[in-house]
């Protein structure tokens, strides 16, 4: 019987046989905790139930944390789900951990298509069965079931039955592999004998080299003791509605507590059931109950007895006495069960550990609750909590208050603050709920106080001095410490001090230091609290020296400390780091700019051997900007991507910013990067370059799209630039809308997430229905056969056999993609289940690993929205783990494919020697032994065999190098690989001006392709006004400044030209507003007012002002001709009109002259120069 076998028997006694399925327990290492993995193969749901249970029994009581990565379900792409449980007291739990949702019964933690579910102690078996029993089937459950456990580390060295099951319980390194159906062992008891032991050894022969590279065999011997006992297997189990059950072991009694709202109408409905090996042998003999207060009955294998308790008393205890024949033995079982009147209610207090994990404490109504909370188990002192009720009176309960310390708290959720004392610190939680027509409180009291924790001080070299270490680890976690060096230290050796920490410190004494060294595979006991230990290389590669310190108290307890210190050769400085940012360039300040490092060693021969990742263990790769550490954002395949934020500056428009990275591979070698970046102040939206867009359809022979020409706009990502240049999107301030664009309607374009968050396309079409129109295949792979021989000729038959798109669907067939369905778009799963949209930047295969909405254009930039039928094989990139079983011999991109076979030889019946494609299937003749690279002549060149002309691999932009040509202002591009060369001018950049507003200097110039400079003289600048003016301090005047130097430009002094604004005068030229600086008031020139329209000086600085009005407003100012105003038409009240002196000149008594008079009354006639007349009244 395998080892796991015996694991599982002892986990399992009562178990005829384990399921029938293969097993296999492996370690791994995973941020620096050990991980055991518990892999099952079998498709389908069969016997989850079982490996859940296994789980269960070895993972009760621990810290589990639920891992689910799920590739969904029903015509998706991601059939496939895989589950992991994991048990990792220091698992990292920064993953997901900003992106918190809270839901009734999990915590869910995400990031991306993971999951983070139930974090807790134990395995959430219910979720999880959940998940995989109703609709496994229809969810793919894998071939593999990964779940992540502890296993035996340290075999003790006298092994017997109770130190085998206690080592169990550690963690470390232990891998065995079993097989169900192999080897059995037959376990039978002697004649008479109660008992058998069962010894079972394994012995191990292992080989490995010591630091000095010599090679040490040592043999080991593994024990496992199994005891055999006699006896009968029968327990009686009694369940009652709606949910209670208990089993009682034979001979045995258990209790259990009856709450009265939990019977229907008082009655306790009950049923007995035998459990066990012996169940099918046992009868009931006898079985009566009994009251305290004299009630007796008989019970029966089911039936229902009446429940009550006595008057003026709340509880009453029943007692089930039961009696079995099995195998000619009488056995006996007895059940109390105690009824209580009352309410079956209780609180439920949740907190959060690390604001993350939950735990619950229940207290009873009208009881009271207690748990002790360490400073390190919450954030910043600040607790986080959520109450309520449960039971089966909680639906008509409902809390009424609640107060922490006497304050009021939120009845629902929130948070409190606690804080720490010397001595620890007690608050106390008083609830109260209202629940049938009854009020209940519930007391929770907490204690807040620190946990112990362990100190380790040691000391190293660095630069020629001393530099103490100190680090600092919390009960049962782990301290990764940074490297060691092997420069740092005399032969390896460092001297340690342990020290215990905290309020408990005092009582609690150090009992044991171990370390473990992967250079030797050895743990070794050390001296405490203080010694030395001579760290190890594993080879030429990073040691990891894992120091395990246990403690306890006088109490008991015990506790758990781990440092880990890496040990690491100082190697040389030959690693190369490669960025898309280079010295001088220019960035936008304010503004996320991408940028891409790429960090590789190289051997003698110049192959890259080593490429060092953000994310690797043994490595660093580390990017800072202005000093500031930028953090890792993403990667696509080996170039890791970041976000830089040049910050602004506080004058100017320019400023300098440094860039430095630094890069060091498993061995020590070491690489620096620093560049000088040209920062330029921009506001959102302003345009700051022109980058071009495609849309390649390449894959599906509907060819490429574009290019057209893109504004690239301030702080404005691509998601943005694809929803405006794809269909017309207008955003709004500030990105406004696109110039152009390729028009396609906004009906038939979709897209997940938002433009600012999570941005992922899903479908376009031009509204042709370019879906119908794709050259493509779509279905099932059984519409061209049952086997690969048939399919692939079916595919060949369709396409054309040796075409570009035969190949490329023999690749689709044989790395496992299934085909789908299609739609009138193209769109992701449409053709198969690995297709969908992609971008890249550049035109070529550089694919960021951030979504859209996260990545910003560059100026000349190339984007390309690419679409890819096989998880982005097809396309020069790759989605790992996905689609790509065999390889890929093709690609296809910018509407040029790519075929770069990958042969192995074989030899036909005939002696003929053949080679077939790994990838795509093909027979070819030729081997392409002998390679060289050709121009392409258009901005490419490929590897073309010499022998048969076939091109190799795909088409690759000219990896050119530039040198500047002796006395002319041109420079020479000679590619690294083929005979292209090229020549073409400077393209300058200024670096650096030392001209002055008003002197002459020099400036010295950078080409931005070649890295040449020059200098030339540079004519004093002269002046240029800010686009700002501002007030003198004698508020009459205003002026500008020159934006270069600030000096105050005399030029641009003048006075306020006050015009009237509001009830107030605005200056027309600067703005200022008059009563911002002067108190005075218009005092009026009368010569200059009228009634509407006054003119004057102000009384404070005597600056002219004008105020406007209707007319006849300003009545003090009336311009009166005649009596009358000649603005407003008002009559002057005080005007007499003039009186003539003489009215009737020489004619006094012609007025009254009887019938002689002649002419008009009083006058005569007009003529007469003087108007007077002579005709009067004589005669």
């Amino acid at each position: 019987m395998g080892l796991l076998g015996l694991l599982l028997e002892w986990l399992f006694p009562t178990r005829e046989e384990p399921p029938h399925e293969d097993y296999h327990i492996d370690l791994y290492q995973k941020d620096g905790a050990d991980m055991l993995s518990l892999l099952r193969w079998e498709r389908g749901q069969r016997n989850y139930a079982f490996w859940l249970e296994v789980m269960e029994r070895l993972m009760a009581g621990r810290l589990c944390v639920t891992q689910v990565e799920q590739w969904s379900c029903i015509e998706k792409r991601e059939e496939r789900r895989r589950t992991q449980i994991t048990y990792c007291e220091t698992f990292p739990m920064r993953y997901g951990q900003e992106h918190l949702l809270d839901s009734k019964t999990h915590t869910r933690l995400t990031d991306g298509w993971k999951e983070l579910i139930g974090v807790g102690a134990g395995i959430d078996r219910a979720m999880l069965e959940e998940m995989y029993s109703d609709d496994g089937e229809e969810l793919g459950i894998p071939w593999v079931c990964t779940l992540t456990l502890f296993a035996l580390k340290d075999p003790p060295e006298e092994m017997t039955y109770e130190k085998v099951k206690a080592a169990v319980q550690q963690p470390g390194l232990f891998s065995i592999y079993y097989d169900i159906d192999e080897d059995w062992l037959d376990m039978t008891l002697p004649d008479g004998a109660e008992y058998q032991n069962y010894i079972l050894t394994v012995q191990a022969h292992a080989a490995q080299k010591n630091q000095k590279g010599e090679t040490v065999e040592t043999d080991v011997e593994f024990a496992f003791v199994l005891r055999l006992e006699s006896g009968i297997d029968l327990d009686l189990q009694i369940t009652w509605q709606p949910t209670g059950q208990a089993t009682c072991p034979a001979n045995g009694s258990v209790s259990r507590t009856v709450k009265s709202d939990t019977l229907t109408e008082g009655k306790f409905t009950y049923a007995l059931t035998f459990l066990g090996e012996n169940a099918d042998d046992a009868t009931i003999r006898t079985a009566e109950y009994w009251a305290t207060d004299g009630e007796r009955g008989t019970l029966s294998e089911s039936g229902e007895i009446p429940m009550a308790a006595a008057d003026g008393k709340d509880t009453e205890t029943y007692y089930f006495a039961v009696t079995a024949e099995v195998l000619g033995q009488t056995i006996s079982y007895t059940f109390v069960v105690t009824y209580e009147d009352g309410l079956d209610l209780q609180l439920q207090f949740t907190w959060y550990e690390k604001s993350v994990t939950a735990q619950q404490v229940l207290c009873d109504a009208d009881k009271r609750a207690a748990l002790t909370i360490k400073h390190n188990q919450i954030n910043n002192s600040e607790l986080l909590y959520k109450l309520g009720l449960t039971g089966r009176s909680a639906e008509a309960a409902q809390i009424t208050s609640a107060s922490f310390n006497g304050a009021a708290m939120n009845t629902d959720s929130g948070s409190v603050q606690l804080e720490s004392a010397e001595n620890g610190a007690t608050y106390t939680i008083l609830v109260a709920a209202k629940a049938k027509d009854r009020t209940v409180t519930f007391t929770v009291t907490i204690r807040y106080q620190s946990d112990v924790s362990m100190e380790m001080s040691y000391t190293v070299m660095e630069n020629g001095a001393a530099k103490p270490c100190v680090l600092t680890c919390e009960n049962k976690k782990t301290v990764n410490a940074e490297p060691v060096y092997d420069d740092q230290l005399t032969e390896g050796l460092l001297t340690y001090t342990f020290a215990i920490r905290g309020e408990e410190a005092a009582d609690v004494t150090i009992q044991s230091v171990r370390c473990y060294q992967t250079g030797s595979f050895q743990t070794i006991t050390l001296p405490s609290p203080s010694g030395s230990v001579t760290l190890l290389l594993d080879g030429d590669r990073t040691g990891d020296n894992t120091f395990t310190v246990t403690a306890a108290s006088s109490g008991g307890e015990s506790y758990t400390f781990i440092f880990s210190i890496p040990y690491k050769h100082r190697g040389e400085n030959k690693v190369k780091i490669q960025t898309n940012l280079h010295d001088g360039d220019t960035v936008t300040n304010g503004q996320e700019v991408n940028l891409t490092v790429e960090a590789w060693t190289e051997d003698a021969q110049g192959n890259r051997v080593s490429h060092i990742l953000a994310t690797g263990t043994e490595t660093k790769l580390t990017v800072q900007l202005d000093g500031k550490t930028v953090q890792f954002e993403s990667s696509s395949g080996y170039v890791q991507q970041y976000l830089l934020v040049p910050e602004n500056l506080d004058v100017g428009d320019r400023n300098e910013h440094e860039l430095y990275i630094y890069a060091e591979d498993e061995k020590g070698n070491f690489g620096e990067l620093r560049l000088k970046l040209i920062g330029k102040r921009t506001e959102e939206g302003q345009k700051i370059g022109t980058a071009s867009i495609y849309i390649d359809m390449s894959v599906l022979g509907l060819g490429v799209r574009g290019p057209i020409s893109y504004d690239v706009l301030s702080k404005e990502p691509i998601s943005y630039a694809v929803a405006k240049a794809v269909w017309d999107y207008d955003a709004g301030d500030p990105f406004g809308t696109a110039a152009s664009s390729f028009h396609w309607p906004a009906s038939r374009c979709s897209y997940s997430g938002t433009l600012d968050t999570g941005f992922y396309l899903q479908t376009m079409d031009d509204g042709s229905g370019l879906g119908s129109r794709a050259n493509a295949l779509s279905g099932n792979w059984s519409q061209f056969g049952s086997t690969e021989d048939e399919i692939l000729a079916g595919i060949d038959s369709h396409f054309g056999a040796g075409s570009n798109e035969a190949i490329l669907w023999r690749c689709i067939y044989r790395n496992g993609i299934p085909l789908s369905s299609t739609s009138t778009g193209i769109g992701e799963f449409d053709y198969t289940m690995g297709s969908g949209w992609m971008y890249s930047i550049g035109g070529a295969d550089f694919y960021p690993g951030s979504p859209m909405s996260g990545y910003y254009l560059q100026d000349g930039d190339t984007l390309t929205l690419r679409y890819t039928l096989a998880y982005g094989w097809d396309v020069g990139t790759g989605e790992s783990g996905y689609g790509n079983n065999v390889g890929y011999c093709i690609t296809c991109m910018n509407g040029s494919w790519s075929v770069h076979h990958s042969y192995e030889t074989v030899t036909a019946e005939d002696g003929t020697t053949k080679y077939i494609c790994r990838s795509c299937g093909m027979v070819e003749g030729c081997p392409h032994e002998h390679k060289e690279y050709q121009n392409q002549g258009d901005g490419t060149c490929v590897q073309v065999c010499k022998d048969c002309g076939e091109k190799i691999g795909v088409p690759r932009a000219h990896e050119l190098e530039y040198t500047a040509d002796e006395g002319a202002d041109t420079h020479t591009a000679k590619c690294k690989n083929c005979d292209f060369t090229e020549q073409s001018p400077h393209e300058w950049t200024e670096l650096t001006d030392t001209a002055t507003c008003t002197e002459a200097g020099v400036k010295t110039s950078k080409c931005e392709i070649c890295d040449a400079q020059k200098e030339e003289e540079s004519p004093a600048a002269g002046h240029k006004p800010q686009n700002v003016w501002i007030s003198d301090e004698d508020h009459k005047h205003h002026y500008q400044e020159c934006q270069i130097c600030g000096e105050k430009l005399e030029d641009t002094v003048g006075a306020h030209n006050y015009v009237p604004y509001g009830d107030d005068w605005q200056c027309g030229v600067c703005g200022q507003i008059h009563g911002f600086d002067c108190d005075g008031t218009l005092m009026p020139d009368a010569a200059q007012s009228t009634c509407s329209h006054l003119v004057g000086c102000c009384s404070g600085c005597g600056l002219t002002l004008e105020k406007f009005g209707d007319p006849g407003e300003f009545t003090d100012y009336h311009t009166f001709s005649e009596g009358v105003c000649t603005v407003c038409s008002m009559t002057d009240p005080n005007y007499t009109p003039p009186t003539d002196p003489d009215p009737n000149p020489g004619g006094e008594d012609g007025g009254s002259g009887g019938d002689g008079a002649g002419g008009d009354p009083g006058g005569g006639s007009d003529s007469g120069d003087d108007g007077s007349g002579d005709t009067g009244g004589e005669g």
